[in-house]
């Protein structure tokens, strides 16, 4: 089915890296803590400034849509087990699942964000889609070595808007097969 994922989304995925872990309610102080860095809510889909409220209300969205397998968001825990971002993957109504991304501060440069990355579409993978996308707005250099550094090739920029603005989006895919970087 087109709308959602192969699979339901397994609770936990670790690697020596990473451990990601279905997000619940008590995770709101990470919602908050990504919504208030500015570069965050430039880069990605986070409104800015939520408040306690706003973050559980983000949240049960995301359960709701693991629960129904529309894609579900993952809080991102380092190997000393420190909360570090969030990350996600989801149908947002296209035929393959999207993966998405964002990291505090204390969680960039450590190769979290590329691990994560690479858990959630080696499921997805293995789960039997044939291809996943991640997006990244055009000037997002980080984000686009992310997705080099995860076997993801660059296929089509497309216009999209977020909070009310059009955005230009880089559209990049990874298939059964495609090599890391």
């Amino acid at each position: 089915m087109a709308d959602t994922l192969l699979a339901a989304l397994p609770a936990e995925l670790a690697s020596v890296r990473t451990t990601l872990r279905l997000i619940t309610p008590d995770d709101w102080p990470v919602e908050v803590a990504l919504s208030a860095l500015p570069d965050v809510v430039r880069w990605t889909r986070y409104p800015p400034d939520l408040d306690e409220s706003g973050a559980r209300a983000r949240i049960e969205t995301r359960v709701r849509g693991a629960a129904a397998g529309t894609g579900g968001r993952y809080v991102v825990r380092d190997s000393a087990g420190c909360a570090v971002g969030t990350a996600g993957i989801a149908m947002n109504g296209q035929h393959d699942p999207e993966v998405f991304y964002a990291l505090l501060p204390a969680g960039r440069g450590r190769g979290l964000a590329t691990a994560a990355t690479r858990q959630l579409t080696d499921w997805a993978l293995d789960v039997g889609h044939h291809r996943v996308v991640l997006k990244t707005i055009e000037g997002n250099t980080a984000s686009e070595a992310v997705a080099r550094r995860s076997g993801y090739a660059l296929v089509a920029t497309e216009t999209a808007t977020v909070r009310d603005a059009a955005v230009r989006l880089r559209r990049w895919e990874r298939r059964p097969g495609d090599r890391e970087h």
